[in-house]
């Protein structure tokens, strides 16, 4: 039942309904999960020690890459739990988690007796093994994990994460930097993930798609023949594609990525397809048909006006930047 997150209470219930005999006293039950934490903590950390050392092995070097994310038991800014992983680069195998909390079961039952001589009594014992260990917000999770996550780095697995794979929060980064774990002399430096990349032009194109301004020529920038969700899609694809199959050079990236603006923009009369891939292999259709023949009865189809391409140009210009591209 613990895998499914039920308890005591929902095995109790789920063996009346289907007329099995109860489960044991739930006083037996706690005895049993207690001892199975302790084990799942023991072989939990065994594993996380050896997928340290083998990054080690396989990197020839205690400074490793890592890649580091969180997530929340709920959804939303309210979550009173959220956990905090980092796994290595070349392995792919989580080398250390944290989990924190801003609720404490015991405290929460003893808080009405907060005071009394019993409490005082509780509350020397439960010190040790109280589970609440963060007091901001929800959003805050994130970033306190993973800042304890690279202070202990050296003492828990020896090693340092010199460099960090993230997503697109600078608060969590920032935070992790400004806690200096290696001292003076040694930075983290951070390399941008190609999903959270790519899932920036989406959002950025999405946004520009929902702003209730007309163009120029007096219409919206969406609707059919404009920039509409799958046209958004078929970009954010090809950005993605952009980078990872550019990644050794950066010249060549960025050049992958104006291709994608000029591919869409070009007309029959004036066919715009130099910078896409050339060869049967190419996602551009128009550079297929030049290799099987026939290119000039090409037709555009995918292809947005000159007003919507001048509007989502600058969003092209700041997802091609070098700063931005050579950290992917």
């Amino acid at each position: 039942m613990r895998t499914i997150g039920q308890g005591h209470a929902a095995m109790t219930t789920f063996c009346g309904v289907m007329d099995f005999p109860p489960p044991v006293a739930e006083k037996s039950y706690n005895n049993i999960i207690n001892k199975l934490q302790l084990c799942s903590k023991e072989v939990a950390e065994a594993s996380m020690q050896s997928a340290a050392l083998e990054e080690v092995t396989l990197t020839n070097s205690s400074d490793i890459i890592i890649s580091g994310d969180g997530t929340w038991k709920t959804r939303g800014y309210y979550s009173r739990v959220g956990v905090c992983a980092v796994i290595g680069d070349k392995t792919g195998k989580c080398i250390n988690a944290e989990v924190v909390s801003s609720f404490c079961k015991g405290c929460d039952s003893w808080k009405r007796r907060k005071g009394s001589p019993a409490y005082k009594k509780w509350k020397i014992l439960h010190v040790k093994e109280c589970l609440k260990n963060h007091n901001g917000s929800a959003g805050m999770m994130e970033t306190v994990g993973m800042v304890r996550i690279f202070q202990r780095s050296l003492s828990h697995r020896s090693v340092r994460y010199t460099s960090y794979i993230g997503d697109g929060d600078s608060k969590t980064f920032s935070s992790v930097t400004a806690s200096n774990p290696y001292g003076e002399d040694i930075t983290v430096s951070k390399i941008e993930c190609v999903g959270h990349v790519q899932k920036r032009m989406g959002t950025r194109l999405r946004k520009l798609k929902q702003m209730s301004s007309k163009l120029r020529d007096g219409k919206s920038i969406g609707g059919k023949g404009r920039l509409t969700d799958r046209m958004i899609d078929l970009i954010t694809t090809y950005y993605g594609n952009a980078i990872q199959q550019n990644k050794t050079c950066l010249s060549d990236m960025r050049k992958a990525v104006w291709a994608i603006y000029i591919h869409i923009r070009p007309s029959d009369e004036e066919p715009l397809h130099s910078f896409c891939p050339v060869g049967p292999n190419s996602w551009c259709k128009y550079q297929n048909q030049v290799v099987e023949g026939g290119v000039e009865t090409f037709r555009h189809s995918n292809k947005l006006p000159v007003v919507v391409m001048d509007a989502i140009k600058p969003v092209f210009n700041d997802l091609s930047q070098p700063k931005l591209l050579q950290n992917v």
